[in-house]
């Protein structure tokens, strides 16, 4: 049996278990690969190194490449300080803090820097399919977070040229890190202009998009190799000059079960190349996972709200950037391959990479980030009331519609008070003179700032139908009408069984509205 045939053996059997035990499949493959690695002296298998070290770096290159498709600039707009702020405070300091903790463990400085940068960073994959599973990209703190994470990515890619080229001496590195420069100037170019062009111009069907994508693909890559710098840096590139709208989602449609497959393969491939950590190196890597997820929050908690995000944006954020990158993976086996690093520090980073991953999805619950809220100071220190209104509107989550709907409910001689805990959202509506407040629409302090029990109407528009749910919860009792923007029929159901009005998302919601506050909201 071929060594290819035994890693899809093992990809298989992997992916049945996670679905079987519905456990995430990134660790059970990294387990699938230790094992192959344990049975080749026992039984008769044998998958060649060559074979697994091309497994590697294709699913290296199929990471970075998806990883740069799902990051574009036009997320950043609106925001561009604050979240530049938070994603450079974010990766020197929790860099920093690798740094000194490896120090202090006792490793050498080329050993604590390739930890502090493997720490640095966070992982574009795991966060963009964590976001998209819950609907969230466009929640204020998924905004920041996708921000941070561009920003992130481009800083590691210029440390790891740095770190590549240092045996060279300063020169080497500053050169290197100018071409990579260099070649992120030409993929912006392409990003900006060239695909905006070809996609209103060119009229492509699927397999010439594929094979664009694909073209593109090998173009930066083989530049990057031309100008001697590690071709990922040009697949990553690559993939972020095609995140310009419409194309990433033309080429994350296309290339989805093709990146999977290699991911997979991937994954089994880092595993069988492990080398077993001593007893000593695993403790290491839970002090280094331990630091990780609480400087991360913390750090990220304290920052974000510091330059205007709310509470609960700004610990959300900071849970869910608290895991390595997929770009460690990425510097710990260049670092290997270049001999400035050893087999027992590259499985150590892979430990702390894929262990950290894994644990995301189970840290970044909203009832966890309800925990950490509990023990904010101003949660607990609670909050003055802003002004006194009564027989008013309260708009909770201002979104595309908010404009309008505002000017529906001033339309019934209602003044409206809007609740949202987007920074930039809340300065808009100053400017403006929309009154307003920054803040958790489902938090109860929150709502007794804006006196929601004497209100005429609550019209709940947050993206999130349980914070809806939980709004709904702290207003029982109280005489006030609460509308609920509902996605699906299950929320609808949930709604009307708290006591609320359930409007669908539908063309025939904002008719929906309309009649019902013409029937319910005539001027007194």
């Amino acid at each position: 049996m071929s060594g290819f045939a035994i890693l899809l053996i093992a990809a298989a059997i992997a992916f049945g278990l996670a679905k079987l035990f519905r456990l995430p499949p990134i660790p059970l493959l990294m387990l699938s690969g230790v094992g192959l690695h344990a049975l080749a002296n026992i039984w008769a298998i044998d998958v060649p190194e060559a074979l697994l070290g091309e497994m590697i770096e294709i699913g290296l290159a199929v990471l970075v490449f998806t990883a740069g498709v799902e990051l574009s600039p036009r997320r950043m707009r609106g925001g561009t300080r604050e979240i530049s702020i938070v994603a450079v405070t974010q990766f020197v300091l929790l860099g920093a803090a690798g740094v000194l903790t490896a120090r202090l463990l006792g490793y050498d400085l080329t050993t604590a820097l390739y930890l502090g940068c493997a720490l640095s960073a966070s992982s574009t994959l795991v966060v963009v399919r964590h976001l998209q599973s819950r609907r969230q990209m466009f929640e204020p703190f998924g905004r920041l977070v996708l921000g941070v994470l561009l920003l992130q990515d481009v800083f590691i890619i210029l440390l790891m040229v740095a770190l590549l080229k240092s045996p060279g001496g300063a020169v080497a590195s500053a050169l290197a890190v100018s071409k990579a420069i260099a070649l992120g100037g030409l993929a912006l170019g392409v990003h900006k202009w060239f695909i905006p062009w070809a996609t209103r111009t060119l009229q492509l069907d699927d397999e010439e998009l594929m094979l664009g994508a694909l073209g593109m693909l090998f173009a930066f890559s083989g530049m990057a190799y031309l100008l001697e710098l590690p071709f990922l840096v040009g697949s990553f590139l690559a993939g972020f000059a095609l995140s310009a709208f419409p194309m990433n989602g033309l080429v994350r449609g296309m290339l989805g079960s093709l990146s999977g497959f290699f991911l997979a393969l991937f994954f089994i491939s880092i595993g069988a190349v492990l080398t077993m950590p001593s007893g000593q190196m695993l403790g290491h890597s839970l002090i280094f996972i331990a630091v990780l997820i609480m400087v991360t929050v913390l750090l990220v908690s304290v920052v974000a709200e510091a330059v205007g995000y709310s509470t609960r944006t700004a610990i959300e954020t900071g849970i869910l950037l608290s895991q390595t990158s997929e770009f460690s993976l990425l510097l710990a086996y260049s670092g290997v391959a270049s001999g400035l690093i050893s087999d027992q520090l590259f499985s150590m980073i892979a430990l702390i990479t894929v262990s950290t991953m894994t644990l995301t999805p189970f840290i970044s619950r909203e009832k966890v980030a309800w925990a950490l809220m509990k023990l904010h100071p101003r949660y607990r220190r609670g909050e003055t009331k802003c002004e006194n209104l009564s027989n008013h509107a309260v708009l909770i989550g201002y979104g595309r519609a908010g404009a309008q709907t505002t000017r529906l409910l001033n339309e019934h001689g209602l003044n409206v008070i809007v609740i949202d805990e987007d920074a930039v959202v809340i300065r808009t509506l100053i400017e403006k003179g929309v009154p307003c407040i920054q803040g958790d629409g489902s938090n109860k302090r929150t709502l007794d700032r804006a006196n929601c029990k004497q209100a005429r109407v609550v019209v709940c528009s947050m993206r999130r139908t349980q914070d809806a749910r939980t709004a709904l919860d702290h207003l029982k009792g109280s005489a006030v009408k609460v509308l609920v923007r509902t996605f699906e029929h299950p929320e609808t159901a949930m709604v009307r069984a708290a006591g609320g009005i359930a409007v669908q998302t539908a063309p025939a919601s904002a008719k929906t509205f309309i009649q019902w506050t013409d029937l319910n909201l005539e001027a007194k």
